[in-house]
């Protein structure tokens, strides 16, 4: 069943430690989250580097455990250590077909439509 995903992952490192966080870790999320809308946020604050990168897209994932273990699996060894917090959400959709998706259940649509 294809479900829509929400994934931020927020990255921090001290400032000047490398290149610049933000394009580095969207970069990053691209490769991943292939196909996915991503999009950054960065900011600085008492000399850390903060790059937030929000992925929305839609995947085989049932549960946010399953989405956990994947990104284990893909996110590389050198950026574990700058990875200070992940915000996951799987939203299961009901498939009416392979160009529609939606959050609705049949019955829900049918109640809806009877008022």
């Amino acid at each position: 069943m294809t479900c829509e995903y929400n994934a931020d992952l927020c990255f921090i490192r001290p400032i000047g430690w490398g290149g610049d966080l933000g394009g580095e870790a969207e970069a990053l999320a691209r490769k991943l989250f292939a196909g996915a809308a991503i999009g950054t946020e960065t900011s600085a604050e008492e000399g850390l580097e903060i790059a937030i990168v929000r992925a929305n897209g839609l995947a085989a994932w049932r549960s946010e455990a399953e989405l956990m273990d994947w990104l284990d699996d893909k996110l590389p060894e050198s950026w574990w250590i700058w990875l200070a917090g992940i915000k996951a959400e799987v939203i299961p959709k009901a498939d009416y077909g392979p160009c529609r998706l939606k959050k609705r259940t049949p019955v829900e649509g049918r109640a809806h439509a009877e008022q």
